[in-house]
Formats: C-alpha cells, structure tokens, sequence
C-alpha cells in the first residue's frame, strides 16, 4: 500500500510546480506592473512640476521627468548652492549669513529630487525582480513539471513492467499432459 500511495505522489507531483509556476508568473507580472506604475507616477509628478534644466546643466534645457534630467538638475542646484556660499555648505555656514536660506532652499530642492531618482531607482528594481519573478515561474512550468511528469509515467511503467513480471513468476509450470 506504501508503494502504491508513493507511486500516486510521483504520478502527480509534476501539478506542483505548475501550480508553483503560475503562481510565480501571476507574482511577477504584478510586481512588474506595479514597478511600472511607480515610475509612471514619480515621471508624472516631476513632468507636472514642469522644471526646465538651465542652460549650464550637464544636461541643458531639458524637462525634467526622468532620472538622468532630475539628477542633473539636482547636481546644477548644488553647484549654484555652493557658488552662492562661496562653497560653503549649509553646516559651515554662520546662522546669520543670508546664503544660508538660499542654501536650504537648494537643500530642499536637491533632496527632492534625488528622492525622485531613488523612486526610478526603485521601481526599476521591482520590475526587475518581477521580471525574475516570472522567469522563474516560466522555468517551473516549463522544466521542472515536464521533468517530474516524465520521471512519474517513468515510474508508473516501471510498476507495470514490475508487475507483469511477477505475474509470469507466479503462473503454475504447464502439466506435461
């Protein structure tokens, strides 16, 4: 009987990775889905913001709504920051120098905006492990079920074959009658 219920396990067990791979699949495409969606949102806030690069940015004249326009921005404010404060930072600057404001305002702006290519960031490593995600959905479905369905129908013969065998061992010797 132990045989039997280990046969039935074998036969079958090729529906769990299946099950596992779908599940993987439906995981991954909605990590994708929702890094994309993220992007989309932080691409839409920085776009409604409607901040144009100034024309000594590494990247000129150009809107900023996406992480290599944000972090130049960012990057042309702390130039224009420490210009300002005749390169002193926020810190090193004495509580009665009128930079200072200005300074934090650039502060303010730049943590904004790195805080925007973290999101980019972010997303992009979501899609990325929903992209895994789902290759790794697809190897269970496509490899490993096949694999386990194979070894099972591989078993289940064997059994038959097994079976036939003793079958024949068991039949009465003919009577020479």
């Amino acid at each position: 009987e132990k045989k039997m219920q280990l046969a039935l396990i074998r036969r079958y067990l090729w529906v769990v990775p299946v099950i596992l791979g779908a599940v993987f699949i439906a995981a991954g495409a909605y990590m994708f889905s929702e890094g994309r969606a993220a992007k989309a949102e932080v691409s839409a806030a920085l776009i409604a913001e409607q901040v144009t690069t100034p024309e000594d940015a590494s990247i000129p004249s150009a809107l900023v709504q996406d992480p290599a326009t944000a972090q130049a921005q960012a990057d042309i404010i702390l130039t224009h920051s420490l210009k300002s404060s005749n390169g002193k930072t926020y810190s090193e600057m004495e509580r009665t120098d009128p930079a200072r404001a200005t300074y934090l305002n650039g502060l303010t702006l730049r943590t904004a905006l790195n805080l925007a290519v973290m999101g980019f960031k972010g997303s992009d490593l979501v899609m990325g492990l929903g992209a895994f995600v789902v290759v790794i959905g697809v190897s269970n479905v496509a490899l490993l079920a096949p694999a386990l369905f194979w070894l099972g129908a591989g078993v289940q013969e064997e059994a038959r074959v097994g079976a036939r065998r003793q079958a024949r061992t068991q039949l009465p010797a003919p009577s020479g009658s």
